[in-house]
């Protein structure tokens, strides 16, 4: 069920609500509550948001029967996220955006020696800020940082800063061009061959892509280059990641 009030001075709200039959773990009812208010300021507007959200995660048939590390006894996660924000917009193409967030974990499903719920809660709070602006006609400039930090318990793989930046230039009517940059910083993960904590180093990566439209909204040529430096790192510890990669073919919409 969801209820949407859209009011003629600005305040919207967005609710809704399910009720979850599990035949296993029986009936979670989970909702959320999305409330905004925007104000019109000069050729732009600033909006004030928040949320408040629950859910219910059952595990997935592989955690509870799979071949690797399965554990019928899996209890269902449970989460609470709380947010709020600000974000303003103009019509000359420069928006910026701020959110707080705040979460609260029960019965986290990790992965030890094999699937089992985390035995303690974890709050994970945070905050992101976006921005995007475009710079002259054809060029635009996008840019996000994430600030993570778990303050009860711990959880594998969680950077605490994460950033991301793009250029994109449209080099005349039917060409395309962008380069695109990605921060990762260090994070906890879990060596399986030792069963230790080991720390995750931070990696960058830098990736180009090129396009050109041959026939409009039919056939377009792209050129994708991704980890243009032949960055060696890690996502998961043990699984290596692919080196300088480049591709080249067409997209065709029928």
């Amino acid at each position: 069920m969801n209820v949407v009030y859209v009011s003629d001075f600005g305040l919207n709200l967005n609710a809704g609500g399910r009720l979850n039959n599990h035949s296993e773990y029986g009936s979670h009812f989970v909702y959320s509550l999305n409330p905004s208010y925007t104000i019109s300021v000069g050729e732009g507007y600033t909006k004030v948001f928040g949320s408040y959200a629950t859910s219910f995660i059952a595990p997935n048939l592989s955690q509870l029967f799979g071949f690797f590390g399965a554990n019928p006894d899996l209890e269902p996660e449970e989460n609470v996220t709380v947010e709020g924000g600000l974000e303003y917009n103009t019509k000359n193409g420069f928006r910026v955006n701020g959110v707080y967030f705040n979460r609260n974990e029960e019965n986290t499903i990790i992965y030890t020696t094999a699937y089992e719920n985390a035995t303690t809660d974890a709050t994970v709070h945070g905050f992101e800020i976006e921005a995007q602006i475009d710079v002259i006609k054809n060029l635009s400039i996008a840019a996000n940082y994430t600030f993570t930090e778990v303050k009860d318990g711990e959880r594998l793989r969680i950077p605490k800063h994460k950033a991301n930046a793009s250029l994109g230039y449209n080099i005349c009517k039917n060409t395309f061009a962008s380069l695109n940059y990605q921060f990762v910083g260090s994070r906890t993960d879990t060596n399986f061959s030792t069963f230790t904590n080991e720390n995750l180093n931070a990696f960058s990566l830098v990736d180009l892509y090129f396009s050109h439209k041959l026939i409009k909204n039919k056939l377009k040529l792209f050129v994708d280059v991704t980890n243009v430096f032949n960055e060696d790192y890690f996502e998961i510890l043990g699984y290596t990641t692919r080196g300088r990669n480049v591709s080249l073919g067409l997209n065709l919409n029928l």
